[in-house]
């Protein structure tokens, strides 16, 4: 099916898209008399069926697939290249009950709900005469150092941008729709707000100015006429913006359901040299909102011209920086100026400042991209305003452009593979400094923000040998580290002791949460016995962790800063020399809502 054109220089080529519904939050305030009343009564995009996204493992045959698919009665709609993921069609009302059958399924890696995302309005603040954010950010002192360049480009995917108006219009270098919609042109307002701000025509005697000043424009429109749209859209949008030579992606929006397809298409974009921007959401609390919660998104928060967090604005140990997002003057539809207010109107001011890094950035650590560089700049140059759950602090541009304060943390990076056919491994945790991260679609992960040091970086994965290694972070500099996992030699004979897992329990220590296995046999207390689990939140998988038993029986994980949510940890495998697992006795599988948790920035 034809889900839109693609349009560069004055051609019209079709581009094949399907389209995955989510609440896309798109974040904004709609003042009365600028853009309506700001209520979101439209109807979702409209399917013949639910849909689901299904990814598939590397060794699944074209056989194999397509039996899977005929089992469940799946139609596959579209693929999408980069993540290497299908569209696939099912029975109207039957999306979670299907994708639930092809998890089942050895040869899929995953598979998804397509779920709905749609623009949220908030309260708009009292207007304002004059860009304020510009002052408030030191722009014009940063233009002094550079104004951008037009080889710079800025990823708008949102509802389109208004093809003429004219602040914006000589700026777009290339637009494409991944929606149900017959046009590239923003219909709905919210996506030329947003352009105005990150990369508005500048010194041009007319309308405002943009913070990225010089940068062009990608005019990616991946929400619908209605501001809704598809996860797939949205993914779609992401690697068609990096595989076009994006240097920045900007989404003002998100909603508060992850969506591995959109993760991986996120990590697609850093691994290709693009920063990533996304709003951190308007709920006002510290739900994790994505894809800005992503560790490959940089996680904007809103705040007012006295440097107040806005009440609407997400916060959170997740949430990177702030930006001005309250009461902002921009672009919009049909030529005309206006105010907005929300984490959408903060979003593109950092891609804006990151749109001016990048002119000016250098390889520091030889790794052949710019991003991350860009990256430590924008967040190291950032204002402490004395505001919790904000990250870094609020965005300076002539702090990052000059140079800012030396960086006090760098990164890692590296690849998670099997040692016995060398083959990524996807979903492995891997852990230094005391954060952790889990490998995308091609064994591939990054750590960022760790203080400059030496430390012990481990990797692990269910049915794999854990490993580890030595690794030295280096300030404003990303160190490379490699992972071979063994697989797990076959289980012992069994032998005439068994053992069980007795409990699993939750405590909160210091905002940490500790889960502790504790296994007992046949002869009492079971020490020095190897406990493999899997721990999930909401029913996605977070992590698989391996420890040992001590001399009272107990295995302990300690989870860093946890989430709100629901977890559950599931013992997957359980050794002791002497011993065989009894799995049908004792319990394997224990779940804990936690319900507060620490907002202290990091």
């Amino acid at each position: 099916m034809d889900f839109g054109e693609i349009t560069q220089g004055g051609d019209m080529r079709s581009l094949n898209w399907m389209g995955v519904m989510i609440t896309l939050i798109v974040l904004v305030a709609f003042p009365a008399g600028v853009l309506g009343n700001g209520d979101t009564n439209d109807p979702a995009p409209q399917a013949n069926g639910d849909r689901i996204l299904v990814k598939f493992n590397p060794g699944a045959g074209p056989s194999e697939i397509a039996e899977i698919h005929r089992q469940n009665d799946g139609n596959v709609k579209e693929f999408i290249g980069g993540i290497d993921a299908q569209i696939v069609e099912v029975g109207k009302g039957q999306g979670s009950e299907k994708a639930k059958k092809y998890q089942l399924h050895a040869g899929v890696a995953w598979a998804e709900i397509d779920a709905v995302c749609e623009a949220v309005e908030t309260p708009d603040d009292p207007y304002v005469k004059n860009q304020w954010a510009i002052a408030k950010v030191q722009a014009p002192a940063a233009w002094d150092i550079t104004k951008g360049s037009s080889t710079v480009r800025i990823a708008i995917l949102d509802t389109g941008i208004d093809l003429d108006h004219p602040d914006l219009a000589a700026k777009i270098v290339l637009s494409a729709n991944f929606t149900g919609s017959t046009t590239t042109d923003d219909m709905y307002g919210h996506g030329t707000h947003v352009a105005g701000i990150a990369a508005a025509q500048t010194n041009n005697t007319l309308g405002v100015a943009g913070l990225g000043r010089d940068s062009s424009l990608m005019n990616g429109k991946v929400l619908g006429d209605d501001g809704q749209g598809y996860m797939s859209w949205v993914a779609g949008g992401i690697i068609w913006a990096a595989d076009n030579g994006a240097n920045v992606i900007s989404m003002s929006l998100g909603t508060t359901s992850s969506s591995l397809a959109v993760q991986d298409a996120v990590n697609y974009a850093w691994n290709k040299g693009a920063v990533v921007v996304a709003a951190a959401g308007n709920n006002g609390n510290t739900t994790p909102f994505y894809p800005a919660y992503y560790t490959n998104c940089i996680a904007v928060a809103a705040t007012d011209s006295t440097d107040a967090l806005a009440t609407f604005s997400n916060r959170g140990d997740w949430v990177d920086v702030a930006a001005p997002g309250v009461s902002t003057y921009s672009t919009t539809r049909g030529g005309n100026y206006g105010y907005m207010s929300g984490t959408s109107m903060a979003s593109p001011n950092a891609a804006g400042l990151a749109g001016l890094i990048f002119a000016i950035a250098t390889d520091t650590n030889g790794n052949g991209r710019l991003n991350d560089e860009v990256r430590t700049r924008l967040e190291s140059g950032c204002d402490a305003i004395g505001v919790t759950g904000i990250g870094s602090g609020r965005i300076n541009a002539f702090n990052s452009v000059q140079g800012a304060p030396a960086p006090t943390t760098g990164s890692l990076s590296g690849m998670v593979s099997d040692a016995s056919t060398g083959s990524p491994i996807s979903g492995a945790t891997v852990s230094c400094a005391g954060k952790s991260t889990i490998t995308d679609a091609s064994g591939g992960y990054s750590i960022l923000d760790i203080p400059q040091g030496s430390y012990t970086a481990a990797a692990s994965m269910m049915d794999y040998e854990d490993s580890s290694r030595s690794v030295t972070i280096i300030s404003g500099q990303t160190s490379m580290a490699d992972f071979a996992l063994a697989p797990l030699p076959p289980a012992p004979p069994p032998s005439d002791k068994s053992m069980w897992v007795e409990s699993i329990t939750f405590t909160v220590k210091g905002g940490n949460l500790e889960i502790a296995v504790k296994v007992t046999g046949d002869s009492g207390i079971v020490s020095g016995a190897t406990v493999k689990l899997q721990v999930s939140r909401d029913g996605t998988t977070i992590g698989n962790y391996s420890a040992v038993t001590d001399s009272t029986g107990k295995a302990t994980v300690m989870l860093k800063k946890p989430s709100v949510g629901t977890y559950t940890a599931t013992v997957t495998a359980l050794s002791a020399i002497g011993y065989v697992w009894n799995s049908s006795t004792g319990v394997n599988s224990a779940s804990y809502t936690l319900a507060k948790v620490s907002t202290k920035s990091r």
